[in-house]
C-alpha cells in the first residue's frame, strides 16, 4: 500500500460521526462534516431491516457521508477509521491490542476493507489491559507522542465522559485507567435526588473558590460523604445552584485526579475548552506547576488525525 495524498479521517462514536478529509504530508483538514447518527443508532436502525448485512449496512452511511465532503471521486480514497466502528454493533468487530503497544501504533489490530471499487476503509481496533479497554482514546493518544517522548515516562490524561489516564514508559503506552467522571456528573445533575439543587451556568472566576472546594474535598476521599450536602447546601440557602454545579464538578475531578498528588511524573493534559480550564484549576490546586504541560487546542485538535496518519505509516 503506498502513502496516500490524501485520506479520510473518520471517527465514529457511540453517539456521533465525524468525517474529515485531510492532506497526508501536511494534515491541513480541507473538509469536514459529523452527524449525530453515532454507532450505537446506526446499529438500531441496521437490526430493524433485512435487506443488508451489518458490514454493508454501516459501508452504505459512510459512502453517502463520504459524498459531502467529497462529491467526485476521481482517484481511489483510503478512509482511515476507529472508535466504536470497530465494536461488535459497528461495521465489523476487531479484537483488542493487548498493551503495552509502541509509540509507533504497529502493534495495533487493523483490518483492510474495499466497500466499493473507489473507497478503501482502514479499521483500527481498540487497545486493553487485563482489567479495562478503550476504543478511539488510543488514536489520540498516538497523535501525540511527539510531545510525549520527550519524557522517559508520565501520564497523559484524557478528560471526558469516560476519562483516561494513560501511563507511558520507554516510548510506549503501557498501562491506563478509566474514570467515569463525565458520565456520573450528567446523571448526577439530570437525574439525582441533587438535580434539582443545580443549574448550568457559564463559568466565570467567581465560582473559583466554590470549584476548588469540592476539588478539595474529592481529593480527600470525601465523595460520598459531600454529595447530600449539595442539597443541604441549596435547601439552607448556604450557596446558589449556580455555585453547587461547579461544586459538584469540582468533587467529581478531585475524586478522579487525587491519586496524582502521589507521584512525581509530568502529567500531559489533553482538553480543550471548559474542561481544560477546571482540569488545569484542579491539577494545580495540589500540584507542581512545572509538573503540568497543557497541550494547546490546535494539538488537541489535530491529534486523532496524527494518530491516523501514524496508523498508516505504520501499516505500509
Amino acid at each position: 500500500m503506498r502513502l496516500p495524498k490524501q485520506f479520510i479521517s473518520c471517527d465514529w462514536g457511540t453517539s456521533n460521526f465525524r468525517i474529515r478529509l485531510v492532506d497526508f504530508h501536511s494534515l491541513q483538514i480541507l473538509a469536514e462534516h459529523q452527524t449525530n447518527v453515532g454507532v450505537s443508532n446506526l446499529y438500531k436502525e441496521f437490526k430493524e431491516q433485512t435487506k443488508h448485512t451489518q458490514r454493508r449496512f454501516f459501508a452504505n452511511y459512510l459512502l453517502d457521508q463520504i459524498e459531502q465532503i467529497l462529491p467526485i471521486i476521481e482517484e481511489e480514497v483510503l478512509v482511515v477509521a476507529s472508535g466504536m466502528i470497530t465494536s461488535s454493533i459497528g461495521m465489523s468487530e476487531l479484537e483488542y491490542a493487548q498493551m503495552p503497544i509502541s509509540f509507533t501504533g504497529k502493534e495495533i489490530v487493523r483490518l483492510s476493507l474495499s466497500i466499493n471499487d473507489k473507497v478503501n476503509t482502514l479499521l483500527i481496533s481498540g487497545m486493553k489491559t487485563d482489567n479495562d479497554v478503550m476504543r478511539g482514546e488510543e488514536i489520540q493518544a498516538i497523535g501525540l507522542v511527539k510531545y510525549l517522548s520527550k519524557e522517559t515516562q508520565g501520564i497523559l490524561l484524557l478528560p471526558g465522559t469516560h476519562s483516561k489516564h494513560i501511563i507511558f514508559r520507554n516510548n510506549k503506552f503501557e498501562d491506563f485507567t478509566t474514570y467515569m467522571t463525565g458520565e456520573l456528573f450528567e446523571i448526577m445533575a439530570k437525574h439525582s435526588i441533587i438535580s434539582e439543587s443545580l443549574e448550568k451556568s457559564d463559568w466565570t472566576p467567581h465560582f473559583h473558590d466554590v470549584f476548588l472546594n469540592g476539588v478539595k474535598r474529592g481529593i480527600e476521599n470525601q465523595l460520598m460523604a459531600s454529595c447530600f450536602s449539595i442539597r443541604v447546601n441549596s435547601l439552607l440557602q448556604k450557596i446558589t445552584k449556580k455555585e453547587n454545579y461547579y461544586y459538584l464538578s469540582g468533587l467529581l475531578i478531585g475524586s478522579e485526579v487525587g491519586y496524582l498528588k502521589n507521584t512525581d511524573n509530568k502529567i500531559y493534559l489533553a482538553s480543550s475548552g471548559i474542561l481544560n480550564e477546571l482540569y488545569k484549576l484542579a491539577l494545580t490546586s495540589f500540584i507542581p506547576s512545572e509538573q503540568l504541560i497543557c497541550f494547546e487546542s490546535e494539538i488537541i485538535n489535530n491529534a486523532l488525525v496524527a494518530g491516523h496518519k501514524k496508523i498508516v505509516e505504520a501499516y505500509v
